[in-house]
């Protein structure tokens, strides 16, 4: 007997539970909310189980919304265009010049050849060079450069099936040699198990250190505005973020330290894979040095709007100045030759679904306080017995931890952060705090190959198995999850006040 597929199952019932939940409705809540409740059964039951791409789900609110009276067209259409969206649309643009021009790959070389060859020196040093990627590319893009550079320390000594193909020069070498492995282990060896989930999980953790490093963040943002009436702008949202970033990469390469106590040999003469790696490529080119300033101008912008650009202009916001840097990479030119930092053919690579899953995100949350379900769902959580700002913390966190690992940390975020605003409202605790817990737990799913494309990108590399990234992951949970409470009890209070 054949059993059927995750997303197999999950077509079927997703409908079903719309239908069911209309049918029979939901004591003590209002028709709307029970539409409300039946399209998000829909909804986050083919997020969950991928019934059909993510982004075609992510559709799914223009189509119910209306038809259940949920939300009228204009409410749930105009939630795909909020400034949020066009944030990270600029920003995405803006990465893809920099990966166009192979800025990114310099950049990551220059801080591996920074650390040495130790064993918990190179893995600072990928992890590092990986968090600060993340901040400004996506996590995917930047795993994927990361990890045939991991494997190219790796694979000399090792022999690793189905993982990316690198060619490394005869006279160079390996870079290690592993000290701890037996035969039997390999390939997932500590060292290499150590590595590659660091370059997944930094990636991950990086990405909450700026607005445009993470759609969770994004969902922040966007939600604050809508229901608090207050503007996260990028250098809010750094001035907290990056310092929990820098934190949080540094707590989870401590927890693989511990861990899995990798170890190396240094072969001598083999130590300089990277250094070689960096000689071999061409010195920077126009293309890398003005997207470098471009990326450096919008940054700059980002940082300056509040006291610098807002007086004069007050109708600009991060979006404006991120368009604008985006539109701005289809016309500098790499070079004398009539070519652009970016054009149409490769913007097409730009993660359209990220955007539509925000969207949808955000027309849930209006869905949900139109009908007052995220009222009710607080009172619910109320009703839980946990008292405290830090007692909600903690079950947010644990809650939002739990579901990132088996689905979309967006889709995590867009149901969980209006929640979290009712929540706030009815326990009398500070709305932004949970808001952050939700916004920086949806980031750290570290469990299941499943869970983020990183995770998945390191999974296919060779050098570990299921158990192990299942075994390394929760203790990484369990250390995020106090970096994440310590952050936003301790640390955000004194940025945001």
């Amino acid at each position: 007997m054949r059993i059927p597929s995750r997303s197999g199952v999950g077509r079927p019932l997703g409908p079903s539970a719309f239908a069911v939940v209309l049918y029979v409705g939901i004591p003590g809540l209002a028709s709307d909310a029970v539409a409300a409740v039946a399209c998000t059964a829909w909804i986050v039951t083919w997020w969950m189980t991928e019934a059909v791409p993510i982004p075609v789900t992510s559709l799914l609110p223009v189509v119910l919304f209306p038809t259940t009276g949920t939300l009228d067209a204009a409410g749930t259409t105009t939630a795909y265009g909020d400034p949020i969206v066009f944030l990270l649309l600029g920003g995405f643009l803006l990465a893809l010049a920099v990966e166009r021009t192979g800025l990114h790959e310099r950049i990551s070389l220059l801080v591996i050849t920074r650390v040495g060859v130790s064993a918990p020196g190179l893995l600072f040093g990928f992890m590092a060079a990986t968090a600060l990627l993340s901040m400004w590319i996506s996590n995917t893009a930047t795993a994927m450069l990361m990890v045939p550079i991991a494997v190219a320390v790796l694979s000399q000594t090792h022999t690793v099936t189905g993982g990316p193909q690198v060619s490394v020069p005869d006279d160079v070498g390996d870079i290690v040699r592993d000290a701890d492995a037996d035969p039997p282990a390999l390939p997932a060896t500590r060292f290499g198990v150590a590595l590659m989930l660091g370059i997944a999980y930094a990636a991950s953790v990086g990405g909450v250190g700026t607005l445009i490093g993470s759609p969770p963040n994004a969902v922040l943002a966007g939600v604050a505005e809508s229901r608090l009436g207050v503007e996260v702008g990028f250098l809010e949202w750094m001035r907290f973020g990056l310092p929990v970033a820098a934190v949080g990469t540094l707590a989870v390469w401590a927890t693989l330290i511990v861990v899995l106590r990798p170890s190396v040999d240094v072969v001598p003469g083999r130590e300089r894979v990277a250094a070689h790696k960096l000689s071999e490529l061409a010195p920077a080119s126009t293309g890398e040095r003005r997207v470098a300033a471009l990326f450096g101008l919008v940054a700059v912008g980002w940082l300056t709007r509040p006291f610098l650009i807002a007086p004069v202009l007050p109708a600009v916001t991060d979006a404006t100045i991120a368009v604008a840097g985006g539109i701005a990479a289809f016309l500098v030119p790499t070079g004398p030759r009539r070519e652009f930092l970016l054009d149409w053919e490769y913007a097409l690579r730009l993660p359209w679904g990220v955007l539509l899953l925000l969207g949808a995100g955000f027309a849930l949350a209006r869905a949900f306080q139109r009908t007052g379900l995220d009222g009710r769902a607080a009172d619910l959580i109320a009703g839980a017995g946990v008292s405290g700002g830090l007692g909600l913390v903690v079950l947010l966190a644990v809650t939002v931890v739990l579901l990132t690992n088996v689905t979309s940390n967006t889709a995590t975020a867009s149901v969980f952060t209006p929640i979290a605003v009712a929540v706030a409202g009815s326990a009398g605790a500070p709305p932004l705090t949970l808001m952050a817990t939700v916004a920086l737990t949806a980031s750290f799913a570290f469990v299941l190959p499943v869970a983020t494309a990183p995770n998945a990108i390191v999974f296919g590399s060779g050098y570990l198995t299921i158990p192990e990234m299942a075994r390394v992951g929760a203790a990484v949970s369990v250390v995020g999850i106090a970096v994440i409470v310590a952050g936003v009890v301790w640390w955000l209070p004194i940025v945001w006040g």
